[in-house]
């Protein structure tokens, strides 16, 4: 399964549907890959808390996929023009590029893309 996650935390439902898709199927035992292009780089970012509200924050619900399994990789380009490095990541995430995500989308037997369009 491949997830493409074009939407950032907090602006909508959709990277809290994609992370619980992806432990789904992480529990039924399926490989998932999630490719993060656009906003989407903001999701792991380590510096996010979720303190004030009481909740686990976003990257770290991100290094929880990756323990059970879960492949993440960031757009470089995506994440350079918004000010994302490496240091703002996880260990773990890769960085890739629109080849990577080609191999991904061939590789899939699923694709599910949150792309934030209504």
């Amino acid at each position: 399964m491949l997830i493409l996650l074009c939407e950032s935390p907090f602006q909508n439902e959709g990277v809290e549907h994609a992370i619980e898709i992806a432990e789904s199927a992480l529990e039924k035992g399926h490989l998932v890959d999630i490719y993060l292009m656009m906003d989407g780089v903001y999701g792991p970012i380590v510096t996010q808390s979720g303190e004030p509200f009481n909740m686990d924050s976003v990257s770290d619900r991100f290094k929880t996929l990756m323990k059970k399994g879960a492949n993440i990789s960031g757009c470089r380009v995506c994440m350079e023009l918004r000010g994302v490095n490496e240091d703002h990541i996880p260990d773990g995430m890769d960085i890739g590029g629109i080849f990577d995500l080609s191999e991904n989308l061939s590789e899939a037997d699923v694709v599910l893309s949150m792309v934030g369009a209504d």
